[in-house]
């Protein structure tokens, strides 16, 4: 299955193949050198549904710039660079990939913060709970003999 983990890994590398630097993944409040990139979960909902699950991850990706005049005009290119990474699938694997939807971003001057929320639908079949074991079908059948 392929979980939440997987998910920021693929955000991870999509960052770091559109902006040549992969997300800090020292902890946030353990101090950070300036520029750095963080990609945090902020919600997890997931839902059964006959077989298949269908999560779904709100993701925030945070840009901080460096404390200086340029440092605004860099947020503003790494929006840009954003927007249009995220028209595009995510590919979690060759065969999974998820699409970003309600994509928004808030820019914190004063802060020097580029914030970038969007959220992304996982659905997957689940796997057979009882694989193996014989259905009432067969079990009627087999008691009919």
């Amino acid at each position: 299955m392929i979980t939440i983990v997987e998910t920021i890994r693929a955000v991870s590398d999509m960052i770091e193949q559109f902006f040549g630097e992969a997300p800090t993944s020292k902890d946030i409040t353990k101090g950070f050198d300036r520029p750095c990139t963080y990609v945090q979960p902020t919600g997890i909902e997931t839902e059964r549904s006959g077989g298949l699950r269908h999560d779904t991850y709100s993701l925030q990706i945070i840009r901080f710039a460096e404390r200086r005049g340029m440092g605004y005009q860099e947020l503003l290119k790494y929006q840009g660079m954003l927007t249009d990474a995220l028209e595009n699938p995510v590919f979690v694997s060759e065969s999974f990939a998820l699409y970003p939807e309600n994509v928004s971003f808030e820019l914190r001057r004063d802060e020097m913060v580029l914030l970038c929320e969007f959220s992304v639908q996982n659905i997957q079949e689940l796997p057979e709970d009882d694989a193996g074991v014989e259905t009432m079908e067969t079990l009627n059948l087999r008691r009919k003999d």
